[in-house]
């Protein structure tokens, strides 16, 4: 138990991460038009930059360096439930990290959310991580490896689970990307699989809609799922002292009417954006 607190103690702690001279009158007025040019292309390049940044925070597959805040409020729950508080409020601090092992793309992510108030256990949640080793395709992308997740509720039926994660993404046009992402945990209690669909329109201007992080749940051992919300998220990439940011917001509403799930979940989240170099 010593070893898994101090699993989730290291999990933790990833990461955090033209002007010209004139020499007479004439030749001023050349650089001042020149200038112009390019202060017109680089305000053009800002638009086609951030609408580039915008198609790969859609998608869990790009090789984007990101920190983010996700900020989450969930209620009412449904069905009865005396004494138990009817919503719940959390944060949750996701860092991606993508780099190179043995000449293939790999993407890290972790995900460390943090209950505030509301029901269940109040502190630190599950840890979840995973590595992505992504290949590129003339059609988009792809991507196979890990996922673990170290539990952060000393009721939980494991402390420690892990299987793979597959994605793929499919550019149907230059706005336009479909696809599906899978995380499949099992353990001595635990056989779990979340699917999460992919489907982004870039309106340009950094602007996009999309799915959002819909996660679709299903228990292998009481065969069921137990959790299906539909949704949709409107995010915007904008430039704050010409730091690339993502501010996205992502209503989920739950199909499914069992006891104890949310009615309503809605998403706030702020997101650094690190393109490599």
């Amino acid at each position: 138990m010593l070893m898994l607190s101090a699993l989730r103690r290291s999990a933790c702690v990833v990461v955090l991460l033209c002007a010209a001279c004139a020499t007479n009158r004439s030749s001023g007025l050349l650089a001042s038009v020149q200038e112009a040019d390019t202060l017109v292309a680089s305000q053009s390049d800002h638009g086609a930059g951030a609408d580039e940044l915008s198609k790969q925070a859609t998608d869990p597959t790009a090789s984007l360096m990101s920190l983010g805040i996700i900020g989450t409020y969930s209620g009412p729950y449904r069905g009865d439930a005396p004494g138990q508080d009817a919503s719940t409020t959390r944060l949750k601090f996701q860092p991606v990290i993508p780099f190179k092992a043995w000449g293939a793309d790999n993407i890290l992510r972790v995900s460390m959310p943090y209950t505030l108030d509301g029901r269940g256990q109040h502190g630190l949640g599950d840890v979840s991580i995973f590595d992505l080793v992504v290949n590129q395709e003339d059609w988009g992308r792809w991507g196979l490896g890990p996922v673990m997740t170290l539990a952060g509720n000393d009721d939980a039926p494991d402390s420690f689970v892990i299987g793979p994660a597959v994605g793929g993404v499919y550019q149907a046009s230059k706005t336009f990307s479909v696809g599906l992402f899978s995380q499949n945990v099992f353990g001595g209690d635990t056989a779990i699989s979340q699917l999460q669909p992919i489907a982004a329109y870039q309106l340009g201007d950094g602007w996009a809609l999309s799915g959002g992080d819909l996660q679709y749940v299903y228990d292998w051992r009481e065969s069921r799922w137990l959790s299906a919300p539909i949704g949709i998220q409107i995010g915007k990439v904008s430039r704050l002292g010409g730091q690339p940011i993502r501010f996205a917001f992502n209503p989920q509403y739950e199909l499914l009417h069992d006891d104890g799930l949310p009615e309503w979940t809605l998403n706030f989240s702020v997101t650094l954006l690190a393109p490599m170099p």
